[in-house]
């Protein structure tokens, strides 16, 4: 559909023309600048034609085009089901095994160690090399495993064996560790397991598909983990479950992803949303470094993200972001409700 040199409405920055476009994005021009948005979606509650005729016809390709997000979800659980009925029919006992590998999507959480590297007053940090006080902290007070290990630079940094010059330079061409690329790459990664009968092989990430949600959690230093916030959080379109010798992972290439600033991350607690199935009122990750929760609770922490967006850059990203969820994965924004995290649970 040819948009070039339609006028357009947005709730807040008023009328503007659209000057360019191409498949998925069209770049508008308004009195305060040009504006990038996505294509169809941002028609849905932020822009609207000034044209009916051709505001209706926007209508009906935005329609078609949750419509087709929704019907791809829907094959891809009729797959794993064809799948498992047709190995179920082989008889032999290695394709019915295969039973145990099929899982319900699920959406995603991380717990992550806290890093300030590229912290500013735009987000927390996880883009780049941890200050010197924080690496000292992480080797030397709360002993971390990676920071300790003889694999990561940190270490040897802190053993005054390299210069900080660098080790900079090594963080930008080479692997430092998970956290110090994560806002870099939008990449989540599942880990290694550091303890039990599993020590050392990588983990995998089973119930993660395409339109999950990654949360990304962490705690200040000193902090306890009721305090534990929400950093980051992106709409997932690349995963890997993960196999004997690599670890599974999530990302995005997505516009769907957002980060919050210092102040707004301390206002998103992950334990107001979420809580453990056996001991719901305690806010304890214990072991692991990934949890998984439903669509509701997702939408949820989203519409939360959305109201501490408000009057920022990020607010029509937030919002949409949140609007979008709820449509592809069929959550009813009426009936979301209130939080029933272990911060909120209430005993009898």
């Amino acid at each position: 559909m040819d948009l070039l040199n339609q006028i357009v409405i947005h709730k807040a920055f008023g009328e503007g023309t659209i000057i360019s476009q191409n498949e998925n994005y069209i770049t508008v021009s308004f009195n305060i600048g040009e504006k990038i948005f996505a294509f169809p979606t941002a028609f849905d509650g932020f822009l609207q034609a000034k044209d009916k005729a051709v505001s209706n016809q926007i209508k009906t390709i935005l329609d078609e085009f949750i419509t087709a997000e929704q019907s791809k979800e829907q094959e891809k659980k009729k797959e794993q089901e064809l799948k498992f009925h047709r190995e179920s029919e082989g008889g032999t006992n290695k394709l019915r095994k295969r039973k145990t590998n099929t899982h319900p999507r699920a959406n995603i959480a991380f717990k992550c160690n806290f890093c300030n590297g590229g912290q500013s007053k735009y987000q927390v940090g996880f883009n780049g090399v941890c200050s010197d006080e924080l690496i000292y902290n992480n080797i030397e007070v709360e002993h971390r495993t990676w920071c300790n290990s003889e694999d990561c630079l940190c270490l040897h940094y802190h053993n005054g064996e390299m210069p900080r010059d660098e080790l900079e330079s090594q963080c930008k061409n080479s692997f430092i560790c998970y956290e110090s690329q994560m806002l870099r790459d939008w990449k989540a990664l599942a880990g290694i397991a550091q303890h039990g009968e599993n020590k050392g092989k990588p983990m995998k990430l089973k119930q993660v598909q395409s339109n999950s949600l990654c949360v990304l959690t962490t705690r200040d230093p000193k902090g306890i983990e009721r305090q534990r916030y929400i950093f980051a959080a992106f709409l997932v379109d690349d995963t890997y479950e993960g196999d004997g010798s690599e670890e599974g992972y999530v990302s995005t290439n997505s516009e769907y992803k957002i980060k919050l600033s210092p102040e707004e991350a301390h206002k998103m607690l992950f334990w107001n949303y979420h809580s453990n199935k056996n001991n719901a009122d305690a806010a304890a990750w214990n072991s692991g470094l990934h949890r998984y929760f439903e669509d509701l609770e997702g939408a949820q922490i989203l519409r939360d993200i959305a109201k501490v967006k408000k009057g920022t850059p990020d607010e029509e990203l937030s919002e949409r972001f949140y609007q979008y969820f709820c449509k592809i994965n069929g959550v009813d924004i009426s009936s979301i409700g209130r939080l029933k995290g272990a911060l909120k649970f209430k005993k009898k």
